[in-house]
């Protein structure tokens, strides 16, 4: 099953739990917002690239953000929450966590998993494309006996504040779990 099958899956699942909840009394407002949590989430202040540094990102690429609707600054860079052990990660910065929860959603879809595989060569935004196409080893972990397959650099992607947050991982899952763990990073160091 496709990365994308399996996020509708999973989203699924979380709808019924929900409508149970809120079915049951206890509480619980909507899928909608349910769906929200997993990949939205709101910051009490507006973040820069210097807020993620100073949890150890680092920082390797800033891209031009002409062409990014809404954008003002972009990064890639690369975290972990230990030296040994780091991720890829495309940061997008926006004026506001509105416009992140929407422009920044809608082109962060458009350059992630099987949406970014469909649509590689009619994006909106064209800067660090090639960055976001990749070989990628089965095991996601490159050796000489990893087969390797091109495919999208970036599984998922979050709203985190005012920032469009896309992720490595070998399926969403994953890539949900290394932005969030990002996200928690900042969160603690701020």
């Amino acid at each position: 099953m496709s990365p994308s099958t399996w996020r509708r899956i999973l989203l699924s699942a979380l709808s019924i739990a929900a409508l149970a909840v809120v079915a049951c009394g206890s509480g619980g407002d909507s899928a909608a917002s349910l769906e929200e949590e997993i990949k939205v989430r709101a910051f009490a202040r507006n973040l820069t690239i210097a807020d993620f540094e100073a949890v150890d990102l680092k920082a390797n690429k800033q891209y031009d953000v002409e062409g990014l609707p809404e954008g003002i600054d972009a990064w890639r860079g690369f975290w972990g929450p230990n030296p040994s052990s780091r991720n890829d990660y495309e940061i997008r910065f926006y004026a506001s966590h509105d416009v992140a929860a929407g422009t920044g959603a809608t082109l962060a879809e458009e350059a992630t998993g099987d949406e970014f595989a469909a649509s590689r060569d009619s994006q909106t935004w064209t800067e660090g494309v090639k960055d976001r196409w990749q070989a990628r080893g089965v095991t996601d972990v490159s050796s000489a006996g990893s087969r390797q397959a091109p495919g999208p650099t970036y599984a998922d992607w979050v709203i985190f504040g005012n920032t469009a947050i896309l992720c490595t991982g070998l399926d969403s899952a994953q890539a949900l779990e290394r932005c969030r763990d990002l996200g928690d990073a900042v969160i603690a160091g701020g």
